[in-house]
């Protein structure tokens, strides 16, 4: 028997009596344990259990994970005092211990059935479903894993040893593929090892998830190093010029553009519009934000200001706003009622 099928019998034996179901639940899990499907039968068993448990035993449940959740809390405040400090031996310490507590543990491994990630906002979920269509229904791990192994790879950084950064980081980008965050933390692991054709790769990937100005403006001011490291000044200028359209006072991207005219004497002039057109068709990146993220944001936005869902609609189309201002999508945004705060 399939997945399907084995969960197919189980469900038509269960009988509405908790008294019955629940050691009926914990039989069948314990019945199919060395099955091919023994993780995914266990995990669906769990989530039946959980919904038939008393409420009494959910809240319990509830309150031991909150109290994990809060211990991880604790103790990634006491690893970023101890970096401020820069007391990076203690900081490794408890890194280190942290994360062997979270890998012992085992919990949320993918399976046939899900896929457990740590999206940090729904958009970021939304933009991963639309470029990576994954064919396993999407779960959310209750331990951050994508923060803790960011925290995990920044200290590594700042310890200067970027193989191991790389290798923390990586696993941060399993836990949560669409955060630019940390996509761009890894990039400065790739940077640093001298690998530039990787750098500029996942630079034109990240375009795809850089949904806010920010975001965008980074991964141009990436091209533009990219392109100063080969040598291809005027298209680091167009590279650098394109980052000030969404963050327009980025020290980085001016000190970059007097190293580039430095570099240079100033012999190379600003490119036209139609240079920076002709090297964004070249080079592969867009001009402006990814067309799917625009689409994506003002498609849930006009959906929950459809369904009266207006925070919801604010959080979409402010995110379209702020790449777009094209008076449709101003149109559609000031059309929210104004919130109680406002």
């Amino acid at each position: 028997m399939d997945f399907d099928q084995i969960m197919s019998e189980i469900t038509a034996g269960l009988t509405g009596d908790e008294a019955k179901d629940i050691p009926y639940l914990e039989g069948q899990a314990e019945r199919y344990k060395d099955s091919e499907y023994a993780m995914e039968v266990g995990r669906a068993c769990g989530r039946l259990l959980f919904e038939i448990i008393p409420e009494e035993k959910r809240k319990e449940l509830g309150r031991l994970l909150q109290k994990q959740g809060l211990a991880v809390d604790a103790t990634l405040d006491e690893i970023r005092f101890n970096i401020y400090k820069h007391d990076y031996d203690k900081a490794l310490k408890l890194m280190e211990a942290l994360i062997t507590k979270i890998e012992d543990l085992g919990l949320f491994r993918d399976d046939t059935q899900s896929e457990y990630h740590t999206f940090t906002e729904p958009f970021e979920e939304w933009l991963y479903e639309y470029h990576a269509k994954p064919s396993k229904t999407l779960r959310d791990a209750e331990i951050p894993y994508s923060t803790i192994y960011l925290q995990y790879g920044n200290l590594l950084v700042e310890m200067k040893r970027y193989d191991e950064a790389g290798e923390a980081l990586q696993k941060a980008m399993h836990w949560n593929p669409a955060s630019c965050a940390i996509r761009f933390e890894y990039m400065e692991t790739l940077k640093a090892s001298g690998n530039m054709d990787e750098f500029r790769k996942l630079t034109l990937d990240t375009f795809r998830y850089a949904f806010k100005p920010e975001s965008l403006a980074r991964c141009y001011r990436n091209l533009g190093y990219y392109f100063s490291e080969k040598g291809l000044w005027s298209e680091a200028i167009a590279a650098y010029l394109l980052s000030f359209e969404y963050d327009p006072d980025a020290r980085n991207a001016q000190s970059e553009l007097y190293y580039i005219h430095h570099k240079t004497n100033g012999t190379v002039p600003e490119p036209t519009a139609e240079q920076i057109r002709s090297y964004a068709e070249q080079y592969g990146f867009p001009i402006g934000p990814d067309e799917g993220i625009v689409d994506i944001a003002v498609a849930y936005g006009s959906h929950f200001l459809d369904m009266m869902m207006d925070d919801a609609a604010r959080y979409c189309l402010k995110i379209a706003y702020d790449l777009d201002q094209s008076d449709l999508i101003r149109e559609l945004y000031d059309s929210i009622p104004a919130s109680e705060g406002d």
